[in-house]
């Protein structure tokens, strides 16, 4: 799913359309072609006489994006647009024509109101909206990923621990700095396991609050970690912990942000 800065920047976007419904006009098919065709090029000019001068786009989060808006985005160099169509539906109705589709990867619906008149077909209006994961395919998605990060963690494997953290991701731990990104997480779990081995480890999700592309977990975790070389006892630590999670665009979780604190009573 993608933030919302993410969704305003997709808003407006056509890709090449699906024409397997017969009763589509051919000169509005080839309208769609070309406005597609336009965004590949960064050719304002062409997807500007394929869209209404008093057009807007109304995106996933509420913002509203004018036709002079886009046309600046495009000028840019930002002609990006949704990675996938599946699901497309048109129906012409005279002089107007609703088309929607379904872009999954993205995690959005697509919608676009064409209007003709004697210039043609045009873009007059479109709506970003966010698709809602199942709630229960994003539990079973997060639960199949703390298992391999507890199980990971038991055999001392910081790769695949540091796999489940988004390339931008900050992790947040007691009574140090911030890793900020893949690359320093890795390594922090790398240092950890260089030192401590971990004989057990247990993750429990308590709740998530699920946002369209994003789900917000919160749990409790008890961990036990026996220091490497000693013949000290093992030391047994449980807390809490608060992980957002971003869907990616091939549909799996990772998390961006990730905090947890022992259960540790503060120094009176």
């Amino acid at each position: 799913m993608k933030t919302p800065a993410a969704v305003v920047a997709l808003a407006a976007v056509l890709v090449v359309p699906c024409f397997g419904q017969s009763r589509v006009p051919g000169d509005l098919q080839t309208a769609m072609k070309q406005r597609a065709d336009a965004l590949t090029r960064a050719d304002a000019a062409t997807w500007g006489r394929l869209t209404a001068d008093n057009f807007v786009v109304v995106n996933g989060v509420g913002a509203v994006q004018s036709k002079a808006e886009r046309v600046a985005q495009i000028k840019a160099g930002q002609p990006n647009g949704p990675s996938s169509v599946e699901r497309e539906t048109v129906a012409v109705y005279g002089t107007t024509a609703l088309q929607r589709f379904q872009s999954p990867r993205d995690g959005i619906w697509v919608t676009f109101v064409w209007t003709k008149d004697r210039g043609g077909w045009r873009v007059a209006f479109a709506q970003i909206t966010p698709i809602v994961p199942d709630s229960a395919s994003v539990w079973r998605a997060i639960a199949e990923s703390n298992a391999r990060f507890a199980a990971s963690f038991k055999r001392g494997d910081a790769a695949t621990m540091a796999a489940n953290y988004a390339d931008d991701a900050v992790l947040m731990l007691d009574q140090g700095p911030a890793w900020e990104g893949a690359a320093a997480i890795k390594q922090g779990f790398a240092q950890f396991l260089s030192e401590d081995s971990v004989p057990n480890v247990t993750l429990s999700t308590h709740d998530i609050v699920l946002l369209p592309g994003t789900a917000i977990e919160r749990g409790s975790f008890q961990l036990t970690t026996h220091r490497k070389g000693s013949a000290g006892a093992d030391t047994a630590v449980s807390g809490k912990y608060m992980t957002v999670w971003e869907q990616q665009p091939d549909g799996t979780w990772k998390i961006i942000r990730d905090i947890s604190n022992s259960d540790v009573p503060m120094p009176q």
